[in-house]
């Protein structure tokens, strides 16, 4: 009977006695490794750095693009330091920060790649650096170490169960990120429980196209499939085509993304006759809300279950919901993984079934409290629940359905908005590719709600088109006053959107170049803005909204303007068309409205913004 392994090291060295000519690692246009290589490879490299003067109680940071050396050092380093793996698109300045507040005593990169982790090396303490180096004839993770600056060699010593494995960090999404020690005990008992619920066996492949320096990537990724006996296969990262190639290569048996990569092999695969002949058996989402459109195109397309999950870097896989034939629900991230959870209510008493509050977990995955922030960890936690700030409700059955981040919710006069569920209604729209809602400053309301927009194929639908689709499907106070196109949104490494970024970005973008009113009845609208808001001058494409207008002076306006027009609009019209051109427009249409109708109106491009820095957020 196989012993259970305690620490990370242990997973790898179970197996490799077990089956030592089991296929471990696979990349693309490398030559696969078993586990018995791969316990030497981890072995080789635990004394690299014992020679190098580094070992237990030592933390090593790794600045490496993505792929299978990623994927064994992590093992490695974890097997007699602690790891703490960084996203390797990091600038120079976010590397200093890292390399300090981690308190690196040494830092991994790759041969002579890496200029802004050596550069920030250098101006950190310094912090020494180490080179991997590998050949692409070499098998899959196989590499040696350079150390520049050696230190007094140290010796072997292997780790506790109670000894800090991994340091990560959060995502970073609405505050300063933190730092999260992962204890080898948080991490390799759940993987075994993560790997028993998948149904995972030796026969199991996972393709990883999820970052290994996050916690998704490995928790969900690396440590399971090995732990069972598996293999997976560590990819450099989406391009073109290469999902659905990897999938008929490899034929791994399952794969873990965020929706944009769902999105992406539904793409590719529209551009073929038929599916070709994967082997997948299941399916993992997470680390952003997958749209009920799209997971019913994959499953449909695919024929296998699609299994949404919910988790974090601070506690794991919160929720899983599970393989089929036991029962999920649609919209559900599903039933308690390795921990439990409860709802929070604003009182501070858990909520039962179906409230929504303020979601709160606790168990053997969820992790000890953030590095050197005390003040972090009172506000995270609460008799003995960790806070994710997310907020949702559980049915009767105990299915968690999450409706939002508590930290994103937009007050709109009072009225609190959901950026999810706005993003969650316009992704309904079939033109509608992806969406983002976030908050603006207003002057009277306070905050007011404005999405963007990403079209499957550009020119198919207008914003005009699209408030109207939020009007027939969401609440009225809900509908976003602005609605803008892009080609593109940003997304953290984990594929969740940055909302507070775009927020910030896009204070000074949203109002369009000044156009003059372009006729009579443009003229008249305007004058009308210009005397309720007291703002000035206005063009054809202001936005009543963006002015500073609210449902008081919205209604002054629509009553001057009826008097003014002999119109007869109703305050609505003017939620449903805000700017003065589309106003003008809707006035047109009614009777005793001013002159014949306007030619279409021309629609303004508009960019959002490009973030110049890739985001360090993980989660699992």
């Amino acid at each position: 009977m196989e012993s259970l392994p305690t620490t990370i090291a242990d997973i790898v060295k179970i197996r490799a006695l077990a089956t030592p000519d089991a296929l471990a690692i696979l990349a693309p246009g490398r030559s696969p490794l078993a586990f018995g290589a791969l316990a030497r490879a981890i072995d080789a490299t635990i004394q690299s750095l014992a020679r190098a003067g580094y070992g237990r109680g030592d933390r090593v940071a790794l600045a490496l693009p993505e792929g299978p050396e990623m994927a064994v050092a992590v093992l490695s380093v974890s097997g007699c330091a602690t790891c703490m793996p960084l996203n390797p698109a990091l600038d120079e300045a976010s590397y200093r920060v890292a390399l300090s507040t981690l308190r690196a005593d040494a830092v991994i990169v790759a041969g002579e790649d890496s200029p802004a982790a050596r550069a920030a090396a250098a101006l950190s303490v310094p912090v020494p650096v180490i080179r991997l180096v590998f050949s692409p004839a070499d098998p899959a993770g196989v590499f040696t170490l350079e150390a520049g600056m050696s230190r007094p060699a140290k010796a072997e010593e292997p780790p506790a169960s109670d000894d800090v494995a991994l340091v990560l960090h959060t995502s970073g999404t609405t505050e300063r990120p933190k730092a999260v020690p992962l204890s080898h005990r948080r991490l390799v008992w759940p993987t075994l429980d993560r790997a028993r619920q998948y149904g995972l066996t030796p026969d199991d492949r996972c393709l990883c196209v999820r970052p290994l320096f996050a916690s998704g990537g490995i928790r969900r990724c690396l440590l399971p499939a090995l732990a069972v006996g598996g293999s997976i296969v560590c990819t450099p990262g989406l391009a073109g085509n290469s999902l659905v190639e990897w999938l008929e290569t490899f034929e791994p048996t399952y794969y873990s993304g965020a929706p944009a990569i769902h999105r992406a092999l539904l793409d590719e695969l529209a551009k073929r006759d038929a599916v070709p002949g994967f082997r997948l058996r299941f399916i993992l989402s997470a680390s952003a809300a997958l749209p009920s459109e799209l997971a019913t195109r994959l499953t449909e397309r695919l024929g296998v279950p699609l299994l949404q999950g919910y988790g974090m870097t601070e506690a794991g896989v919160v929720a899983q919901n599970p393989l089929p034939p036991a029962i999920s629900r649609a919209g559900s991230v599903g039933l308690p993984a390795a921990n439990e959870f409860a709802i929070l209510g604003d009182a501070g008493k858990l909520l039962p079934p179906g409230e929504t509050g303020e979601i709160v977990v606790r168990g053997p995955e969820v992790f000890d409290g953030y590095e050197n922030d005390p003040a972090a960890n009172r506000r995270a936690f609460v008799e003995g629940w960790f806070r994710t700030g997310d907020l949702g409700y559980v049915d009767a059955d105990g299915f968690l359905f999450i409706v939002g981040r508590a930290k994103e919710l937009i007050n709109r006069g009072g009225f609190k908005v959901s950026p999810s569920a706005v993003d969650a209604a316009l992704l309904r729209h079939p033109d509608v590719a992806d969406a983002a809602t976030f908050a603006v400053p207003h002057a009277t309301l306070g905050e007011d709600v404005v999405t963007a927009i990403v079209l499957r194929e550009p020119g198919t639908a207008t914003p005009q088109s699209l408030r109207d689709f939020a009007f027939a499907n969401i609440a009225s106070f809900m509908v976003p006053s602005q609605i803008v196109l892009d080609t593109e949104l940003p997304r953290s490494v984990a594929g969740k959107l940055q909302r507070a970024a775009i927020a910030h970005l896009m204070r000074t973008r949203l109002r369009p170049p000044f156009t003059p009113p372009r006729d009579r009845r443009e003229e008249v609208i305007a004058g009308l803005f210009t005397e309720v808001l007291g703002v000035g001058p206005v063009g054809a494409f202001d936005n009543f909204f963006e002015l500073g207008g609210d449902s008081l002076r919205g209604a002054q306006l629509v009553s001057r303007c009826n008097a003014v027009m002999c119109s007869n609009l109703e305050v609505a019209s003017l939620f449903r068309r805000p700017t003065v051109a589309e106003f003008a427009a809707e006035l047109a249409g009614t009777p005793n409205g001013l002159d014949a109708a306007l030619p279409p109106i021309a629609p303004i491009p508009r960019k959002i913004y490009r973030p110049d820095v890739a985001d360090t957020k993980t989660a699992a």
